[in-house]
């Protein structure tokens, strides 16, 4: 039986999926429990990056129509200003974010449409149109443990100002 098989059994209230998850050594209901990875970078870089949909693109399908590009904007992160403000960073300034596995350089936006200890990326761009790199090379290529799905929401960063950045 697949993970998808699995799951859907699950919200589907289905019998089998007791069994079935008894087979892969897992509770028979699902269980919230911290994950240790996630924990330990937490305590080491104190953002954690969220993605999303972009404001005018929606889906990186979208990413070969110039006009909603424009819309868009030029890549961008957005910042808490508290968060900006600890950091000495203004709005509309060039940013990277960085963390163990790279850096992408972005244009920043201070706004209090996110919480502080949060970077949002809305959107996902063609890495020639950032100032450099592209957020998936600051994400783990590890799964969930149940389902199989991806873990960067789970990607924890910090940001500094551009002329900051590692040569």
């Amino acid at each position: 039986m697949s993970q998808s098989e699995i799951l859907g059994g699950i919200l589907r209230g289905g019998r089998g999926h007791v069994a079935a998850l008894a087979t892969q050594g897992l509770p028979p209901i699902p269980y919230w429990q911290p994950d240790p990875e996630d924990e330990r970078q937490a305590g080491r870089w104190p953002l954690r990056l969220l993605t999303a949909p972009g404001y005018f693109q929606s889906h990186t399908a979208f990413s070969g129509v110039s006009y909603l590009r424009r819309r868009e904007g030029p890549p961008c992160c957005i910042l808490h200003p508290q968060e900006a403000g600890a950091r000495h960073l203004r709005d509309g300034q060039p940013v990277r974010l960085f963390n163990d596995r790279g850096s992408v350089g972005l244009v920043l936006k201070v706004s209090d449409e996110v919480q502080p200890g949060v970077v949002l990326v809305p959107g996902q761009r063609p890495d020639g149109e950032t100032l450099a790199g592209t957020v998936n090379m600051l994400c783990s290529d590890r799964y969930t443990d149940i389902g199989e799905g991806a873990t960067y929401q789970s990607t924890w960063l910090d940001i500094a100002a551009w002329e900051d950045r590692v040569r």
